[in-house]
């Protein structure tokens, strides 16, 4: 294990102060572009809450109408809904 450790202490600094150099430039691109790309994630992540925050109040709205209409029909008799399908019926023959 001893003779390990040794081995790599050696090799890194066989590899010389340009390849490390090298290295962390590397890393520290890297590092750049880890926390841009968060940055970007958590925009986008802000901006998919919006839009569900919309797509909640439009289908509150959606419910609220369909609920409005379901009384309507309940509280016209059903020969009214039958003479409106037979009116639309000879409107569309004619056209």
């Amino acid at each position: 294990m001893a003779e390990q450790a040794t081995q790599t202490r050696q090799d890194a600094s066989g590899r010389g102060s340009d390849e490390v150099a090298e290295l962390r430039e590397e890393l520290a691109r890297s590092k750049e572009e880890v926390l841009r790309l968060r940055d970007l994630l958590i925009g986008k992540d802000a901006e998919l809450g919006t839009q569900r925050g919309r797509v909640a109040e439009l289908e509150a709205g959606t419910a609220r109408l369909l609920n409005i209409g379901s009384r309507l029909r309940a509280k016209v008799p059903s020969f009214v809904w039958k003479a409106r399908a037979g009116l639309r019926g000879r409107r569309g023959s004619q056209d």
